[in-house]
């Protein structure tokens, strides 16, 4: 029982960690997200724009009209006075509908320019998830290795950024975990061996890394000199995985 308390308290502890990688992705995505925000707002300040001087255009338009129906009924001077009213609201009238076509350009310009870089993005995340698909398998093989040759900081700098690695089936994410696990119980960091071990075991308790992953659990709580929660361990492997190998290595650890 104070083996599955303890258990269960480090899988509740790794469900919170939050890797590098995942922190960084996030940062990008809320990056992306506000820049377009950004292109929305202006787009949206385009088209307010553009219907204040459709509304100023038609007041003209309407001016223009009430001034020619009382033309007949004015005196000379005031008629000049007019046309020359008239004239200029006309000038008025076309500089408005230049920036109103020179805004509309613009705007066209800025769609296209955001269609453009979204599908620019687009293409480049592609080619880049294939990149980081092969590169990720190579880092992973890679790191096993260097734990084999006993290289345990090096192992542990190149799996620590695979955890969640986006690229990775759920078995090589097994892997990355159970490297890690190994790299901290070869470097007495038990405590921490203990929760990339647990992660597996609880979640895949099917898996064929799942005997090793519990065999190593009780030999960190060993080390940790929790021997009747080791003992605990090694007796499940030995009765949940019968005809294992890690099965008889736990009997040699009783």
């Amino acid at each position: 029982m104070k083996f599955l308390i303890f258990f269960s308290m480090l899988a509740l502890t790794f469900s919170c960690i939050k890797t590098a990688e995942q922190v960084e992705r996030e940062k990008r995505m809320e990056t992306m997200s506000e820049q377009m925000k950004d292109s929305q707002g202006l787009v949206a300040d385009m088209v307010s724009d553009l219907k204040e001087l459709k509304n100023q255009i038609n007041k003209l338009n309407g001016r223009l009209e009430e001034l020619e129906h009382k033309n007949g009924q004015m005196s000379p001077e005031t008629l000049t006075k007019m046309n020359e009213t008239v004239t200029m609201l006309k000038a008025q009238q076309e500089t408005s509908t230049t920036q109103l076509n020179q805004i509309q350009n613009e705007l066209k310009e800025q769609r296209a320019f955001i269609e453009k870089v979204t599908t620019s993005l687009s293409s480049q995340s592609s080619g880049a998830s294939k990149s980081q698909k092969k590169s990720a398998k190579n880092e992973l093989n890679h790191a096993l290795e260097l734990i084999k040759k006993d290289a345990f900081a090096d192992a542990r700098a190149e799996l620590e950024p695979l955890i969640d690695h986006s690229d990775l089936t759920p078995g090589e994410k097994n892997k990355v975990l159970f490297g890690l696990g190994k790299v901290e119980y070869f470097t007495k960091n038990h405590e921490k061996s203990m929760v990339y071990f647990s992660k597996i075991f609880t979640r895949f308790p099917k898996a064929s890394l799942a005997p090793a992953c519990l065999l190593f659990i009780g030999r960190n709580l060993e080390k940790m000199n929790k021997k009747d929660e080791a003992k605990e361990a090694f007796t499940k492997v030995i009765e949940d995985y019968p005809g294992t190998t890690e099965a008889k290595e736990a009997k040699k650890e009783l």
